[in-house]
């Protein structure tokens, strides 16, 4: 009994010194609560080279000290001369000497405009094609493949044993996250060109392709066909259809997009490539693909088309929606290997 008692008072006396000491801690968090500065807008802003950014504002908050906006203190990394990626610190300090700090980013890039130069280009709308030769030799494709070097455009990577897996995405019906983890069970490597819209629904598994080492390139932001939008009275949309893919990127993954781009649809025109090259792009067609994107197919039909396919320095078109596509993908490079070939990104192709 007198155990018993003991051990009862033993627990009354803990839970009371436990009382008491988080009475303590929470009277200290609670006096030395940390202020919060909001930003108004976006963390991450572009604006084009000569233009001047205008602040969008903030505000700052504590606990205890209450509104404290007028105590925020800014500073800048630059006046915004020259294109780059610049920060600006918004910096508070409440009455207790608690600091918080909240950043920005401003891109300065510089303002592209339609040139003289372009309206000498041929602009008539081609649909590209690779004559897919199933003998494993290395195919043609819609135009010569020196004169779209001068565009800096490739359907084809180098006379190697090397292979490149690229995914044109331009719906929300799709197989990607299942076909990433494919490829990383595999340790193999992809491009994905993407639009806008699928960028922003899957921030998550944007964030983890880049992070894994996929490459995401434009697909522009609409789908539309880009050299409709090749022309003067155009030239914004055009743009806009470029640079909303790369500030969703951005802002997403918090790095640039690499700069490689497939046109919409597989329509093209010279004029359309040499704008998207002055942009800083290089463009990718195609040399092997099968109609993969008029519905699905069977995992044994997927892997016959792919397999018929393959030659050196092959970029394949596969539509990530096809649910063959990504049933067969797992053989296909199993069986890609056994035959000594490597898989690489197309950004890795020589100039």
């Amino acid at each position: 009994m007198k155990n018993k008692k003991i051990w009862i008072l033993s627990i009354i006396l803990i839970i009371i010194l436990g009382s008491i000491v988080w009475f303590k801690f929470d009277n200290v968090t609670k006096n030395n609560s940390m202020p919060k500065i909001t930003l108004n807008g976006d963390k991450i802003i572009t604006i084009n080279l000569g233009d001047t950014y205008k602040e969008a504002g903030y505000q700052a908050y504590d606990e205890k000290d209450g509104n404290i906006t007028n105590k925020v203190k800014i500073t800048k990394d630059s006046d915004y001369s020259k294109a780059g990626t610049y920060q600006i610190t918004y910096k508070v300090k409440n009455s207790k000497g608690i600091i918080a700090i909240a950043q920005r980013f401003i891109k300065v890039v510089e303002k592209p405009y339609y040139k003289d130069s372009y309206d000498k280009l041929d602009n008539k709308k081609r649909g590209w094609w690779s004559n897919n030769k199933k003998d494993h030799n290395r195919p043609s494709g819609g135009a010569d493949i020196n004169e779209l070097k001068k565009y800096s455009a490739y359907f084809l990577g180098p006379n190697e044993k090397v292979i490149y897996l690229t995914f044109d995405e331009g719906s929300e019906e799709t197989y990607v996250k299942e076909i990433v983890e494919v490829l990383d069970e595999n340790d193999v490597k992809a491009t994905f060109f993407l639009c806008r819209h699928y960028i922003l629904s899957n921030k998550k598994l944007i964030k983890q392709m880049a992070e894994s080492g996929h490459s995401i390139g434009n697909h522009t932001a609409n789908h539309y066909s880009m050299p409709s939008l090749a022309t003067k009275d155009n030239f914004s949309k055009y743009l806009a259809e470029i640079r909303d893919v790369e500030e969703v990127y951005y802002k997403i993954t918090g790095k640039e997009m690499d700069k490689i781009y497939r046109d919409p649809r597989g329509e093209w025109s010279y004029r359309d490539l040499q704008i998207i090259k002055d942009l800083g792009y290089r463009s990718f067609f195609y040399s092997a693909d099968y109609l993969d994107w008029n519905g699905d197919v069977t995992k044994e039909y997927a892997l016959n088309e792919l397999l018929k396919r393959y030659h050196n320095g092959a970029i394949y078109l596969l539509h990530p929606k096809n649910k063959g596509n990504y049933e067969a993908l797992d053989t296909f490079i199993k069986e890609m290997k056994k035959l000594g070939y490597r898989f690489d990104l197309v950004k890795n192709i020589p100039n």
